[in-house]
């Protein structure tokens, strides 16, 4: 049951400066009122985040929208009716009324209407957009349980919203509108075949080609990252991946989807069966939960490029790249 009362009193923390963690039906965000500048360098403080890396606006509404942006294209507009409320992020021009520290000085805003009650009524209550980004230090896992939450950044907000665990378990899909032909900066739920049935032809962002400053947040070479390291294993590569790693000195984890692997020397075992969406939703909740079995590495069972799939190898790389100042020690 929606506890309105303790949202209500999230709303008033918003309302007097404050930061708020709380539910969407992606993962959990930190949330600040989207025109409250101290507040939200509060939120790149506690998750010391870079600050040419944008956060996301979320509204409860396409009138909130408008105070935010400088135009909307028709084919963001259909964009909004066929997958709003939902898990997908749209790069439109900023109006100027949104702080800078938002865009990364960039001249674009980064606009979502969540699909989750907690979130919803939210914004709604406040009566104005929330920026936030995912409630976690910058560059980890983000938490799709609420304990994840208290684990990493509780002690450092005002108020933890609980709402479960988040039905996606992956960040929404970002589309930038700049160009002419629109581009997914990052993929998710939403996927690519998905958005072109709504609008014609879209582009997939490719990370090696990137220069310039993030339009998106996950666009960091290494992101989504637990404390171990991530090897990516192919589904019929598993008795030769365990071949390699069983005897090795090291305390080691397994996360497995279509196969399930069994092998009693492992320290971490996690089995998420059924669809690539269901494997998606935990993959973030076995990397945290893995870290406190206290291995060093992680074997994760990779799944093809196709749907959702390409958002959860997108994840999986981001977590498995080597910093580029560690690039010469291993």
């Amino acid at each position: 049951m929606l506890d309105t009362t303790r949202i209500g009193e999230a709303a008033d923390i918003l309302r007097n400066g404050g930061v708020v963690a709380f539910p969407t039906e992606t993962v959990y965000g930190i949330g600040a009122r989207a025109y409250d500048e101290q507040a939200i360098r509060r939120i790149f403080a506690i998750k010391a985040r870079p600050h040419n890396n944008p956060l996301i606006v979320h509204v409860a509404s396409i009138e909130q929208v408008d105070s935010l942006v400088a135009d909307i294209a028709e084919s963001a507009k259909n964009l909004m009716a066929t997958f709003w409320p939902g898990a997908l992020t749209i790069v439109l021009p900023g109006s100027a009324r949104v702080p800078q520290v938002i865009t990364g000085g960039l001249t674009t805003v980064a606009v979502r209407m969540p699909d989750h009650p907690v979130a919803s009524t939210l914004i709604r209550l406040l009566g104005e957009p929330i920026a936030a980004p995912s409630a976690n230090r910058s560059g980890r896992p983000s938490p799709t349980h609420v304990e994840h939450v208290h684990r990493d950044v509780g002690n450092d907000v005002d108020m933890v919203l609980d709402g479960g665990t988040c039905r996606i378990g992956l960040e929404s899909t970002v589309i930038d509108m700049s160009p002419d032909i629109p581009c997914i900066l990052r993929s998710g739920a939403i996927t690519i075949d998905m958005i072109q049935a709504a609008i014609g032809q879209v582009t997939l962002h490719s990370p090696s080609n990137s220069t310039t400053e993030p339009k998106s947040p996950g666009m960091q070479q290494r992101h989504y990252a637990p404390n171990f390291r991530i090897i990516p294993v192919p589904r019929d590569a598993w008795a030769q991946t365990l071949d390699e790693w069983r005897n090795s000195d090291k305390p080691i984890g397994i996360l497995c989807h279509r196969t399930a692997v069994q092998d009693e020397s492992v320290t971490f075992y996690r089995h998420i069966p059924g669809t690539d969406e269901e494997y998606g939703k935990g993959l973030f909740a076995a990397f945290l939960d893995a870290e406190t079995a206290n291995i060093d590495v992680l074997l994760v069972e990779t799944v093809k490029e196709q749907g959702v799939g390409i958002a959860i190898m997108d994840r999986i790389r981001r977590a498995q790249a080597i910093e580029k100042d560690n690039l010469n020690e291993s």
